[in-house]
């Protein structure tokens, strides 16, 4: 499980958006691109759920399920490719039965079910989206909004 800290910018129901520094390990990411960045500076916002009823203000630890993001990983870069090369070997092996050249078959049936998974994978997505299965979660408020405020005013005099 990867642990980050950030501050609750807004409540939406059940759930909370995190302003958080990018980590080092994101900069190697492919998906950066999609976490909310504000003009290319490290932090970033993330919503996450908030069992904890973290308030707005609070600094808060969030967690992100690393295994479930291995799975859609793998099944992202994987599943593509395997229905590629099993839509190129079922069409070589079918273009003898249609009397077509095998080449030309191949690269059909190939890219037919390349399409299809991604497809696949689209209709997936967006149902992960709706899913609160792969969404970080708030685990715990480490400073509440209000010690932050007395903590701010005590440095003002």
């Amino acid at each position: 499980m990867a642990r980050e800290t950030g501050v609750v910018t807004q409540i939406k129901g059940a759930n909370a958006l995190v302003k958080t520094q990018r980590a080092a390990a994101c900069d190697g990411c492919s998906e950066k691109s999609t976490c909310h960045s504000f003009g290319g500076s490290r932090e970033m916002e993330i919503e996450a759920l908030n069992p904890v009823k973290a308030s707005l203000g609070d600094t808060v630890t969030i967690e992100f399920g690393t295994g479930g993001m291995l799975k859609l990983s793998l099944l992202l870069y994987i599943f593509p490719i395997a229905a590629l090369l099993a839509g190129a070997i079922i069409g070589n092996q079918a273009a003898s039965t249609f009397g077509v050249d095998a080449s030309i078959f191949s690269a059909i049936v190939g890219f037919t079910a390349l399409f299809a998974s991604l497809a696949v994978l689209l209709k997936l997505e967006k149902k992960a989206r709706r899913s609160d299965r792969y969404k970080p979660s708030i685990i715990a408020v480490k400073r509440k909004a209000e010690q932050q405020a007395a903590a701010k005013c005590e440095h003002c005099t």
